[in-house]
């Protein structure tokens, strides 16, 4: 965004003119700084909460605890109000000393996004946190390095969803383990049968069927993220060397039709450290996704017509191939919705690395730069149906432009480049769990006469199953 083509969008962009001069004799906007009051506000009301129940891997008890207390309808509300006080969307907030711009507006969050990581990198508390444990992966590279790796990932990540081979054998590990799944629940599936569920397709996906029960692996990796939820006072710890020499016994004995097998086949340099991107996929498969269906889980059993939606769908396609998985579209906006609605990173943050040109006011180099997720998901001025579950919203699947408000798989340049394989899978396990079966959600309840919850306890879910052949 230019300096000349922001003094046309300033008033968009909330920008309020300033004392300093232009060279060409024009006033200069300067964005505005909330009072220390509302700072304060949007620390315990939306900061805090992130913090607590976990930046890296959930904590049941905060998220429990979160839910009830209910903060974020607060935090959307308290957000929505300084649209109108300040007359803004680029605002400064002040947190612990230090000022971060807050952006509101879709063209300052294209200008971050599409400008990652070589002008706005990774902030500092994720880059401390994730190289506890994976120190080289792409999220928090810059660089020749980026560029590398960002290469490697998007080429064995492609081929996963794009090889009929790849695509073939991941649909039969998703429909075994689903089948097994159910079995072990009964009539009553929880929130442990789906973790238990993606724990097993993941390490079968990523390594392959040898992999299948080795618990140990992911518990390391879970035991390193724990550690890295609290960022401060991080040192090595004894969990690295046992993820990182498990992750290499798989990569030098690689199985055919893994993601792992992908990766010897792909060009990679010394810079590319293989082994440090493995993590990601495993945590982003594992915990994210596990958490992302299991919530279209509960809103499909709840909303009966976008059920019969679905059915209808699922009825039209063979779901015994790949192709037929790749077309539930309605099905994909489902899963869309429910990131849509719950995003998983509810604030989303980077740091400029020089001094950049926002809304026509100068930003200075180190500034911390927010996109706060959970309240553009939810604003009710800008998304007419920001507080109900409307899958159709999401009609044309991922194809399209990509509207930057919606970033539960992040844009611009570090958009996940894993997007469409979680899609595969989410979608494969959702219509393998609904196949001749329907769930009735028993908690947490979900009134859909209602608004639906900014916070949703997903450790707690519980449905009961029907067999609609029996």
């Amino acid at each position: 965004m230019s300096t000349g083509a922001a003094s046309g969008t300033a008033d968009i962009a909330g920008v309020a003119p300033g004392a300093g001069v232009g060279a060409a004799g024009t006033q200069a906007p300067v964005i505005r700084t909330v009072s220390f009051l509302d700072s304060l506000l949007y620390t315990v009301l939306q900061v805090v909460p992130s913090y607590t129940q976990g930046l890296f891997t959930r904590n049941a008890s905060w998220v429990s605890f979160w839910a009830r207390v209910h903060p974020d309808p607060l935090g959307v509300r308290l957000l929505s109000s300084w649209k109108r006080k300040y007359g803004a969307e680029l605002l400064y907030v002040s947190m612990l000393g230090s000022k971060s711009l807050l952006v509101l507006e879709p063209a300052g969050i294209r200008r971050a996004l599409d400008n990652s990581p070589h002008i706005y990198g990774d902030a500092k508390l994720k880059r401390k946190g994730m190289s506890h444990f994976q120190p080289d992966a792409v999220a928090i590279s810059r660089g020749d390095a980026w560029r590398d790796r960002r290469r490697f990932n998007e080429a064995v990540l492609d081929a996963g969803t794009s090889s009929a081979e790849y695509t073939t054998r991941f649909l039969s590990v998703i429909q075994s383990e689903t089948a097994r799944c159910l079995t072990d629940a009964g009539t009553v599936l929880r929130w442990q049968h789906i973790q238990d569920l993606f724990d097993r397709i993941t390490l079968r996906v990523v390594f392959g069927d040898r992999a299948r029960d080795d618990a140990a692996l992911l518990g390391v990796l879970k035991a390193l993220m724990r550690e890295s939820n609290r960022v401060v006072g991080l040192k090595t710890s004894r969990h690295f060397n046992d993820l990182y020499s498990r992750v290499r016994a798989y990569l030098q004995s690689p199985e055919e039709g893994s993601l792992a097998a992908l990766c010897a086949h792909v060009p990679a340099t010394e810079e590319t450290r293989i082994e440090s991107q493995i993590p990601h996929w495993l945590f982003a498969m594992d915990e994210t996704l596990a958490a992302n269906t299991a919530r279209a889980l509960a809103l499909i059993g709840t909303h009966r017509e976008s059920e019969v939606r679905v059915r209808r769908e699922m009825r039209d396609v063979d779901l015994s191939i790949p192709e037929g998985i790749q077309a539930l579209t309605y099905l994909e906006g489902c899963i869309y919705e429910s990131m849509r609605l719950w995003p998983t990173t509810p604030l989303l943050a980077r740091e400029l690395l020089t001094e950049d040109t926002v809304g026509g006011a100068t930003i200075p180099a180190g500034t911390q730069v927010l996109i706060p997720s959970g309240f553009l998901h939810r604003d009710p001025e800008a998304v007419p149906h920001a507080n109900s579950f409307s899958p159709e919203a999401w009609a044309s699947g991922s194809g399209g432009e990509r509207d930057y408000r919606f970033n539960h798989f992040s844009n611009g340049s570090q958009v996940c480049p894993g997007e469409p394989l979680a899609l595969f899978v989410a979608k494969a396990v959702l219509a393998s769990l609904l196949s001749g079966n329907r769930y009735t959600l028993r908690r947490p309840q979900l009134d859909v006469t209602r608004p639906l919850p900014h916070a949703y306890d997903y450790f707690k879910l519980v449905l009961s199953r029907e067999d609609l052949h029996g």
